[in-house]
């Protein structure tokens, strides 16, 4: 019945990570996003080991991709699969600096655009992960969440906090939300991620029913060909070589959640 926690733990995680980045702020103490990722990936195997499986790899060309991690999330209907990149907030940072510049030596282009490159690429949807503290947020701290619990992680897409064009962290959290509302009962219509409940076939509404052409939204029973190439244009758009190869991902978490209760937000 573990996996039945899952939302809870999510939510349990995420407020770890505020509380561990005040503390880490008020100390000496470097808690860095390799640290952090590492942390609650270790403790959601630990609580859910039944279903989740996470497989490593060789360390990749980290200064191209940011040690990305892909996640599959797995319904009775639909699997999203995700490219994850972690950023963490400064001490007293009110934003995300070189968000749109960093770029590695030998990249082609702005850490960025790689990655939503690598992620169209490989039929993954781009997402951020940002890891902060309580005090760093003004929009966030307004969502839908139990008394007493800090959002300690948001997840948004990639293209959507591009477009947005803004590395003040009060602008990124308008597009992005607690990362718990991946796992959990939709909390907000707002959420830009489909639920658990659309990816194990429970919601069937025509808004949620157009994001299943996307790419990365395959088929449970009949996934889609892992040798496929998706995103021509993106190739066009930076002017990749037709020959391009993703940089590899560090990592991939692959969570069932087809047993998932989605009707009780625990």
């Amino acid at each position: 019945m573990a996996n039945l926690n899952l939302c809870q733990t999510f939510l349990e995680l995420g407020d770890l990570v505020s509380r561990n980045l005040e503390l880490a702020y008020g100390s000496h103490i470097s808690y860095g996003e390799e640290t952090i990722t590492e942390s609650i990936l270790l403790q959601i195997w630990s609580r859910h080991s039944a279903i989740i499986n996470i497989e490593t790899f060789s360390k990749p060309r980290e200064a191209m991709n940011g040690a990305d991690w892909e996640w599959h999330l797995i319904g009775r209907s639909y699997t999203l699969k995700m490219r994850i990149q972690a950023k963490r907030l400064a001490k007293n940072g009110m934003q995300i600096k070189r968000l749109f510049s960093q770029k590695a030596k030998t990249a082609p282009h702005p850490q960025i655009d790689m990655l939503l490159a690598d992620a169209t690429l490989q039929g993954l949807l781009p997402v951020y992960c940002f890891y902060s503290a309580q005090t760093a947020r003004s929009t966030w701290k307004a969502a839908s969440l139990p008394p007493d619990y800090q959002a300690g992680c948001l997840v948004g897409i990639a293209s959507d906090i591009k477009t947005r064009g803004s590395k003040y962290f009060y602008s990124i959290e308008q597009v992005s939300v607690p990362w718990h509302f991946l796992v959990c009962e939709k909390l907000s219509q707002a959420s830009p991620f489909p639920s658990v409940a659309f990816l194990n076939g429970q919601i069937d509404t025509s808004a949620t029913l157009s994001k299943a052409h996307e790419p990365y939204l395959v088929s449970t029973e009949a996934p889609e060909d892992p040798d496929a190439r998706h995103g021509y244009e993106i190739r066009e758009l930076l002017d990749l070589p037709i020959d391009y190869q993703p940089a590899p991902v560090i990592g991939r978490v692959s969570i069932d959640c087809r047993q998932l209760d989605t009707t009780d937000r625990d």
